[in-house]
């Protein structure tokens, strides 16, 4: 499995982890593809960019992930509430993946804003990792 993938699977593993989160879900309401009959609040994994981070003596891969909250309140508390919440609960994330071990996962920035169109809030939360293979 590529190391994006062990890392997303990481990554929903630690959110559905987190209580403070699924409480604020109201059930571990995290997804890849949101069903189409699915209401905030919700979060979903979105973009991933994987960036070759190889060195002459090393391979490596640099990701890029974002994750949205989506909250169904008017305003940002709601949504900053699930926002600090990811964040929290991916700051303890380390160790080895399946066949990669993860270096590092950083949070880079959250931004909020208003949806179009809806009375919604969205955070959207950008990460960045640093994936290595494990030796065979």
């Amino acid at each position: 499995m590529s190391a994006a993938l062990e890392l997303q699977a990481a990554i929903v593993s630690a959110l559905r982890q987190a209580p403070g989160l699924l409480t604020a879900l109201g059930g571990p309401h995290i997804y890849d593809d949101v069903p189409d009959t699915r209401r905030p609040p919700y979060v979903q994994i979105g973009s991933v960019e994987t960036l070759d981070w190889s060195t002459g003596t090393e391979e490596g891969e640099e990701h890029f992930v974002e994750i949205a909250a989506w909250s169904e309140t008017n305003g940002r508390q709601a949504v900053a509430l699930l926002a600090e919440a990811i964040r929290l609960a991916l700051a303890a994330l380390a160790g080895p993946l399946p066949g990669h071990a993860l270096v590092n996962l950083s949070h880079e920035a959250t931004r909020t804003e208003p949806v179009s169109g809806d009375r919604h809030f969205r955070a959207i939360l950008s990460f960045r990792a640093v994936t290595e293979p494990l030796a065979p």
